[in-house]
């Protein structure tokens, strides 16, 4: 069921070929805004994310099929919130809704991952910042341990539909009913 166009992306005027699978959809989304601490000058500054709600779908490779990869994947109905990120590909539409945010999220290049993706930079000295931090590490700016820090991680709804090729998946973070919505 993923389309098998060929996508482009576009960043600082440059065309970056996509690859045209999606491992996340979803008919609505959430831009996420907290703040976190640049790793390179140390300065505090705003970092942004995407979230799906319950009811999004995540795609699954069937290896037991037999088949070639993408016949015999499988579409899975969440029934949590997830943040994803480590996001490779997400369509025009979205990226329009995150521009109208910040321009600090946007596609670029890990040397040490040895890939580009849509990640945070830096609004001081504009480094990329790395996403682990961010989503995986206590405290990070996309992993609260308490009420009283996700109440700082503020949610926008987006009312339009979400295709994503994603690597990182955070399912059902901790108190996302704390973070406040606009």
């Amino acid at each position: 069921m993923t389309d098998t166009t060929t996508a482009r992306q576009f960043d600082s005027g440059r065309e970056v070929d996509v690859p045209p699978e999606v491992n996340i959809r979803s008919s609505d989304y959430f831009i996420a805004r907290s703040l976190g601490a640049c790793g390179h000058c140390r300065r505090p500054t705003q970092v942004f994310a995407l979230a799906v709600p319950p009811g999004h779908q995540t795609l699954e490779f069937d290896a037991h099929s037999g088949q070639s990869a993408g016949s015999g994947d499988i579409w899975h109905i969440a029934s949590h919130t997830a943040f994803v990120f480590y996001i490779e590909y997400l369509p025009e539409a979205v990226q329009g809704g995150v521009r109208r945010h910040t321009q600090c999220y946007r596609l670029g290049h890990d040397a040490a991952a040895m890939s580009i993706y849509w990640a945070n930079h830096c609004e001081s000295c504009g480094c990329l910042m790395e996403d682990h931090e961010l989503f995986c590490e206590p405290d990070g700016a996309f992993l609260p341990t308490g009420e009283s820090s996700a109440s700082s991680i503020q949610l926008w709804p987006m009312h339009e539909p979400l295709q994503a090729l994603a690597a990182g998946y955070v399912c059902d973070p901790q108190f996302f009913d704390a973070m406040s919505r606009d």
